[in-house]
């Protein structure tokens, strides 16, 4: 852990005090979290294709043969928040 006073020279009313409070440990969770949004935003761009066919394909079909059976969403929106489903499902597997 590293935590400490840095003097800094020239600025105004004397000398001013930098001081790290990050130890290694906040550091490597912060790595870890980029590094799991990184993986979850591929995989997103893996799946979303994936999907847009799936709900395409079902749309057409004509799952959805009456009007009130019909989802009050977008092809698209549909697509993306099965994506980010099956995406999270991966994650907490």
């Amino acid at each position: 852990m590293t935590i400490g006073t840095t003097p800094i020279n020239g600025t105004t009313g004397g000398k001013a005090m930098i001081t790290a409070t990050r130890s290694d440990q906040d550091l490597r969770r912060h790595r870890d979290r980029q590094s799991e949004r990184q993986n979850m935003r591929r995989l997103y761009l893996l799946l979303y294709p994936l999907c847009l066919c799936a709900a395409l394909t079902s749309r057409l079909s004509g799952h959805a043969e009456d009007a009130a059976e019909r989802p009050a969403q977008s092809i698209f929106a549909e697509a993306r928040s099965s994506a980010y489903a099956a995406a999270g499902y991966a994650f907490h597997a």
